[in-house]
């Protein structure tokens, strides 16, 4: 791209084509006042503060919004320039609540600081100071409208960037105010991203969480992974005397592959680290009951019992690569099972066309013409993936097909959504491969063909993701998907989101079976829970230890109980989307698993590298169904996910009880229905939803709780294409 010369106070600069001036200045270090400018947003140019003077030209304008051009003379600074700047914040704070002793956006205030650095030394105004009084308060956000200053960042935010559209301003002049569109956040969808607080330059928007807990200047602030699904997402720990306060993203300033997006659980799911369940001793089952031992006692009896017998070892895919490291030295890698297997299969479809037992990573979508997501409720199991190919399209012009078989958010910013039957989703893939080869193929449907002309000769970008990978045929999709990225141009990546922060590793380190394929004498159980991890899977017989941070169900089943550490509370590493991520705590927790597991004897790791005999025959679905049965769709809400529903105060304000959507056809307008497959039955409330094609059912849940569970009974791992009848109610 072509380059050239600007001038900026004094200094060349130098510019490319489509930038504007504040882009330059800052590239430069010239720094601009700003207010409704934010990098992560399209400028606006609506609060005037950022105005500069442009050699030639009649009036001052507006940087964030001027295109910067050639030999270009711009000043920042001038008499003219100070005075209009001055007014424009001298206008604000007339009416601006001064709550600064009180206020939590003390200290990282955008208006506390530009209106000492550029503002005016004191206010003329004398008239009474407008007061609005409008506050609206949501289970975790909190709006004051008398610290508004009307920016807008917060509606663009929500609007464009996160496609929520939750954000508005209610009535006009000097009586406007932000507020949710109904005035209340769950009724209007909030996602509760807390994208809107960070963006906001001012104390008004909150997070309830942290208000008044304790000033920023004061905390310590570590930067680590949130571990709370596969998206690797980087964030910023506050703590002040070794105890959690908040959790921000830093939109704009991030420098993780997120850029500070967050979603609910990493925003507000850190209070797991204090939850009531909580395990704060190692427990002994003695008799019919358990009782406390010291954790050298519990480090005895995993010698005895455990180590030298052939152990069942449940491993969770949020562990970090040093736990993962120790547990194979101490139990081996040969029988294990853990919630990454579907995602191991995945990566076994890939390596049977590629060779290659691995994931391409996500950034590099930014180097493709298009971005092909095959995958459903990405949004819903890693919201920041989701969110992420939203903005490659709105900010980077990438194009984007998407294909699966609900409606999804993406769909709305999508050059084409394709949706077909979860059984013909494989036979559809198989059309691109034709259509993208062939130009003289046709299938039966306008669209495919459509699509399929738009990949020749084009570089793109394969994305698998969301409850696809835990579909009965997550292997030939992925099969399927990575043999038609193999054929089109440029030998095109393939990216599998892992749907928790270490299934990459797990699925590396071990060779990972079923659970009904463990063949041990102990279970070893670790950070996993068998309704969450593995519904519907009974634990083999035989001495049974629990690694685990809380008090769970599974405690009634083992005979050794050992605390562990949370995520937050870890160092380490691990395998993300985007390579290797690190861990950072300033907490000290108590027990520490990888201080544990090296106190047990262990064996030197020798891991070989995954090799999987090439076999390009593509497979067939193996969904069937009986003639009157539905396809069944079990899918944690986004609050669901991992540990945070389970143990969050925070996030369990915003979480949703569990509901059944049926299409309009199949629902008929009864209020409760009974599922029934070949695992168990179940009884829930009904809503009609026209976006649950016919045939199929859509079960939301809050969390895996013992019935949901076993209604799954025999088809680990998968919780979409699950043949089931429903018995209807009266």
């Amino acid at each position: 791209m072509n380059s050239f010369k600007i001038v900026i106070d004094g200094k060349e600069c130098e510019a490319y084509p489509g930038e504007t001036v504040l882009q330059v200045a800052e590239r430069n270090g010239i720094v601009i006042p700003v207010f409704c400018y934010h990098r992560e947003l399209r400028p606006e140019g609506a609060c005037r503060v950022c105005l500069v003077e442009v050699e030639g030209a009649p009036r001052l304008a507006t940087a964030c919004t001027l295109k910067a051009m050639p030999n270009m003379v711009v000043r920042t600074n001038t008499e003219r320039v100070k005075k209009a700047r001055a007014g424009v914040i001298e206008l604000i704070l007339n009416n601006h609540t001064l709550e600064c002793p009180i206020c939590d956006k003390s200290g990282e205030c955008e208006l506390q600081m530009t209106g000492f650095r550029h503002g005016p030394k004191k206010s003329r105004y004398k008239e009474p100071r407008r007061e609005k009084d409008i506050v609206i308060k949501g289970p975790l956000i909190e709006i004051d409208n008398d610290r508004c200053i009307l920016c807008r960042r917060c509606i663009r935010m929500c609007g464009e960037n996160m496609g929520n559209r939750v954000l508005g301003i209610l009535k006009r002049g000097y009586k406007a105010y932000v507020s949710p569109f109904k005035g209340d956040f769950l009724e209007s969808g909030c996602r509760h991203c807390g994208s809107c607080i960070d963006v906001c330059p001012v104390g008004s928007l909150l997070d309830r969480a942290f208000k008044y807990k304790d000033r920023p200047w004061r905390m310590e602030k570590t930067w680590t992974t949130c571990t709370f699904c596969g998206s690797g997402c980087r964030l910023e720990v506050d703590t002040y005397h070794g105890r959690i306060k908040r959790v921000v993203g830093r939109i704009g300033v991030n420098s993780g592959h997120n850029r500070g997006y967050l979603c609910v659980r990493g925003k507000w799911g850190w209070d797991v680290v204090y939850s009531e369940r909580r395990l704060k001793k190692p427990l002994l089952k003695d008799g019919e009951g358990l009782r406390e031992i010291t954790l050298q006692e519990a480090i005895d009896v995993l010698k005895e019992k455990v180590c030298g017998r052939r152990v069942n070892l449940y491993v969770d895919s949020s562990l970090t690569n040093e736990e993962l490291e120790f547990l194979y030295a101490v139990f081996g890698g040969e029988n294990v099972t853990s919630d990454a297997y579907s995602f191991s299969q995945a990566l076994s479809g890939i390596s049977e066309i590629t060779g290659s037992f691995e994931t391409d990573r996500f950034s590099s979508i930014y180097d493709a013409d298009i971005v092909f997501v095959v995958g459903d409720f990405i949004e819903e199991i890693t919201p920041v993936v989701a969110t992420l190919l939203r903005l490659a399209v709105i900010q980077r012009g990438k194009r984007l097909i998407r294909l699966g078989t609900f409606p999804s958010k993406l769909d709305s910013v999508a050059f084409q959504s394709l949706l077909v039957g979860e059984e013909d989703l494989i036979d559809t893939l198989k059309h691109f491969i034709m259509g993208a080869l062939d130009s003289s193929y046709t299938s039966n449907s306008r669209d495919i063909d459509r699509a399929a002309k738009v990949l020749r000769n084009k570089k793109v970008a394969f994305v698998l993701a969301g409850l696809t990978l835990f579909s009965p045929d997550v292997k030939e999709i992925s099969k399927t998907v990575a043999y038609l990225a193999k054929r089109l141009f440029a030998n095109s990546p393939v990216i599998v989101v892992p749907p928790k922060a270490n299934s990459i590793k797990v699925s590396k380190l071990f060779n990972l079976k079923k659970p009904s394929e463990l063949e041990g004498e102990v279970n070893v159980l670790v950070n996993v829970e068998l309704n969450r991890d593995f519904p519907g899977v009974s634990l083999k017989e035989g001495f049974t230890v629990l690694f685990s941070p809380y008090y769970t169900r599974d405690v009634a089943l083992a005979d050794l109980i050992i605390p562990v550490e949370t995520g937050l509370e870890k160092r380490g590493t691990v395998e993300g989307v985007e390579g290797e991520l690190s861990l950072e705590t300033s907490l000290e927790p108590e027990y520490s698993l990888k201080e544990i597991l090296n106190s047990l004897p262990l064996e030197p790791v020798e891991v070989l590298r995954k090799e999987f005999p090439l076999n390009e025959e593509l497979g067939h679905t193996s969904l069937k169904r009986e003639e009157g049965e539905f396809y069944l769709t079990v899918l944690l809400n986004r609050t669901g996910w991992n540990s945070v529903s389970y143990y969050s105060e925070n996030v369990s304000r915003v979480a949703s009880g569990r509901v059944l959507l049926l299409n309009p056809e199949d629902g008929k307008g009864r209020e409760i229905v009974t599922l029934k497959t070949s695992g168990g039955e179940l009884t829930v409330p009904v809503k009609e939803w026209e976006g649950v094609p016919q045939g199929r059912a859509l079960l939301r849940i809050e969390r895996f709780t013992r019935d949901v569970s076993q209604l799954l009974r025999g088809y680990f791992p998968a919780m979409t294409g699950i043949p089931c009848k429903l018995l209807l109610e009266a």
